[in-house]
């Protein structure tokens, strides 16, 4: 039997929320941070619109979804960026760096959303009105193990092949059996273009450079039972972006426009593809001085959000690739990725640290949320007398110090205050890191620039 997995690895190097508390003391920008964590709440404004340019492949397939279906619209938009994405591995796009490496499209994404919140659907409509526009992606079929899942590479060597995995959660449980304990690493060989090998008994089955992309799903609700702090500090997790695709609270999934979900027009979609493919596709796609430039900025601006290096370092890796497709989606013939497609692409990236973000939220700040209900409960107990003493005398074991104690107090302090507020976010969360509210943010562009086009509340979104 495989042993279990430990659960014990910090994505932080630290004694957790006493830590973070004790860290809020002498850092705003964490305090501010942790504020915005803790306190903020969702707006109207699909956060999407931010890196959907207007008139594009992208904007039609998800003006479809928005007239016809109640499904979040992450679902269709990022399905799109990937399909998008595989279709230029497999006309052989490359963004080639100034020292001569390759960056193709590929990506491993994985769409989490509630269950029962149609998946499975989005995805397969956005491909069916591709198909009809003429382009079948070159698909893997589901391996049962790490062997399978060779066979398939090697049965696809030298072409651009896209893996779609329903339950992503499930799949990844596997990985701890026998038959799956080197799919993992498989991935990540994948992932980075590196030589595969097996042995066999009477030979060595090998793929040479490999290009893979995987669009996964599966329930948020279920996800920290599937994938441990371990995984998360892995370099497989690090290179996966795990996009949240949470239910429009403006679109009743009961009223009778969605009873029987056959609105979608696959025809506009695929005409709309049609269109976009008229664009050629290069092999040689290169950075302007100016979007280089503009790469610097964004890369400063996420490393003040609080993040791992590692972490960031591969969303900007992946925001190199979302310029090539933005690229494209903007119906440019030329070869030369501009500051506009960077600024496209950061807004998409900075999205992915959002969501990132979240995850952290559940991972690492689980102990703090426990605090802070605790305290909670005190307050109940205590009522104006409560006081930070009282906080260290009650969670001394978690606590330990009255700075850690007082830093307590004052969330709990400013969660009342935003809530006699009229259930606002703390005024705080406009200090905290862009981040976390770049999301719903709809006029600023995350490097400083605007971008092109009009960015504000498309009229699709509306009804």
């Amino acid at each position: 039997m495989p042993k279990p997995r430990k659960h014990n690895k910090r994505l932080v190097a630290d004694d957790g929320a006493r830590a973070t508390l004790a860290r809020m003391v002498t850092s705003q920008e964490i305090s501010s941070v942790v504020r915005a964590i803790l306190f903020a709440e969702s707006r109207e404004v699909w956060r999407g619109v931010v890196a959907t340019p207007p008139a594009s492949l992208l904007e039609v397939v998800l003006a479809e979804f928005l007239r016809a279906t109640p499904v979040a619209a992450e679902l269709p938009f990022m399905s799109t960026i990937c399909l998008v994405a595989q279709y230029l591995c497999e006309k052989g796009a490359a963004l080639v760096m100034e020292d001569g490496r390759k960056v193709q499209p590929d990506f491993y994404t994985v769409l989490l959303a509630p269950s029962g919140e149609m998946k499975s659907f989005s995805q397969s409509r956005v491909l069916e009105g591709f198909e009809l526009g003429g382009w079948k992606p070159s698909r893997i079929r589901d391996a049962g193990s790490t062997a399978g899942l060779m066979e398939e590479l090697r049965a696809n060597e030298g072409k651009a092949t896209f893996w779609w995995i329903e339950e992503f959660g499930q799949f990844w449980k596997q990985t701890v059996s026998e038959a799956h304990q080197g799919t993992p690493r498989l991935l990540l060989m994948a992932y980075d273009h590196a030589t595969l090998t097996k042995c066999l008994r009477d030979s060595v089955l090998e793929v040479k450079d490999p290009c893979l992309s995987l669009l996964g799903t599966t329930v948020f609700a279920n996800l920290h039972n599937q994938l441990t702090k371990e995984d998360w500090a892995s370099g497989l997790c690090q290179r996966i972006a795990f996009v949240f695709c949470s239910p429009d609270p403006t679109r009743n999934c009961f009223d009778r426009r969605y009873a029987i979900l056959d609105g979608v027009s696959l025809e506009k979609i695929a005409n709309a593809f049609r269109k976009a493919t008229e664009t050629p596709v290069h092999t040689n796609y290169r950075f302007t001085a100016d979007a280089r430039s503009a790469i610097g900025d964004s890369w400063v601006l996420m490393g003040r959000q609080g993040i791992s290096a590692d972490f960031v370092r591969r969303i900007e890796f992946r925001a190199f690739k979302y310029a090539l497709v933005y690229h494209w989606l903007l119906g440019k013939a030329n070869n030369e990725i501009d500051k506009e497609d960077v600024n496209w692409a950061v807004r998409l990236a900075m999205l992915h640290l959002s969501d990132l973000r979240r995850i952290m939220d559940d991972v690492e700040y689980a102990e703090l949320q426990d605090l802070m209900r605790r305290a909670e409960g005190l307050r109940l107990k205590f009522g104006k007398e409560l006081a930070p003493r009282h906080l260290l005398m009650y969670l001394h074991r978690q606590l330990k110090t009255m700075p850690a104690a007082e830093a307590l107090y004052s969330l709990l302090l400013d969660k009342e205050k935003a809530a006699l507020a009229g259930g606002k976010a703390s005024p705080l969360l406009s200090d905290c890191a862009v981040a976390i509210t770049v999301a719903n943010n709809t006029a600023a562009s995350p490097t400083g620039n605007a971008p092109p086009g009009d960015a504000r509340r498309p009229t699709w979104g509306a009804g």
